[in-house]
């Protein structure tokens, strides 16, 4: 039996219920954080609280828990579901409402917390790589969507990955407005040349995920190798030595072929390796 946390009980998954009046639902009036858990120690958890925090501000929500009363809630959850590693993901909108650009944004929030067994992806594909295409849907520009709101609203990676499916790829790399490479659908990306590592700038319009924070300094701490962020050509990706992708869910997944452009060779680097090895020593540290 699978449990749920919706707005201060834990409830049955298949018996739990959100309003059809729910801004969420309706306007897509909502933020999220997406987490994972090493055992029963939560992973990065203060800096995806953090993020939170920023997503809420923006949109004017007042979040009704501590950092430690969620990290409470998250802990009965982790029991009361039997799970090993865990998947979490938080979900706040702007509650039940009324219809229209003029109703009151003065509502009670809605608060929903799924928690699942991680299970990740084939071990295969880690050790042969992916191949990814370049999507024709460009990312949002952040003059338009503020990209630090990590927002329900998201049709323009949904797009994203849509096209992914219709090309058989895991994952697509989308541009900017400006023909600069900014991430994938639902992941970061970075890429080695002569043992220097480069990922697009935060201005490009991408959203700054944790993980992505977490492999700049497993770079730079443990592997001793510099990452530079700016904007960058698509061009610059087919001439690196190795690409790969990063996500709470991927972890660090190597792209071997863009556009049917082989990288190294097709071959998997040993950069993405290591630092995939180095993420999981992170994470075992939360276990001593």
């Amino acid at each position: 039996m699978n449990y749920v946390f919706l707005n201060g009980q834990f409830v049955e998954a298949e018996q739990a219920k959100v309003s059809v009046f729910d801004q969420g639902f309706l306007y897509g009036d909502g933020i999220f954080e997406s987490f994972r858990s090493s055992g029963n120690q939560l992973y990065q958890f203060s800096r995806h609280f953090d993020r939170l925090l920023q997503s809420a501000k923006a949109l004017n929500y007042e979040i009704a828990f501590t950092q430690q009363e969620l990290e409470t809630i998250l802990e009965k959850l982790y029991k009361k579901n039997r799970l090993t590693n865990a998947y979490f993901r938080v979900t706040v909108t702007r509650g039940k409402g009324q219809i229209g650009f003029h109703r009151s944004m003065e509502n009670d929030l809605t608060y929903l917390i799924i928690a699942n067994e991680y299970k990740g992806f084939e071990d295969s594909l880690y050790q042969v790589g992916i191949e990814s295409k370049v999507a024709q849907i460009r990312r949002n520009a952040p003059e338009a969507i503020n990209p630090k709101i990590k927002s329900i609203s998201n049709l323009n990676s949904l797009l994203g990955k849509l096209e992914a499916k219709v090309e058989r790829v895991l994952e697509v790399i989308m541009l900017n407005n400006k023909d600069h490479v900014c991430e994938g659908a639902s992941s970061n990306i970075f890429w080695a040349k002569d043992q220097w590592i480069f990922t697009p700038d935060a201005s490009t319009g991408l959203l700054e995920g944790v993980t992505r924070s977490t492999i700049m300094r497993l770079c730079e701490e443990k592997m001793n190798l510099r990452v530079i962020s700016g904007e960058y050509k698509l061009q610059d990706l087919k001439f690196a030595d190795e690409v790969f992708i990063t996500s709470t869910s991927l972890e660090v997944m190597p792209i071997v072929k863009i556009n049917g452009f082989k990288i190294n060779q097709g071959l998997v680097g040993p950069i993405a390796r290591n630092l995939r090895k180095e993420l999981h020593r992170d994470m075992d540290c939360l276990r001593i």
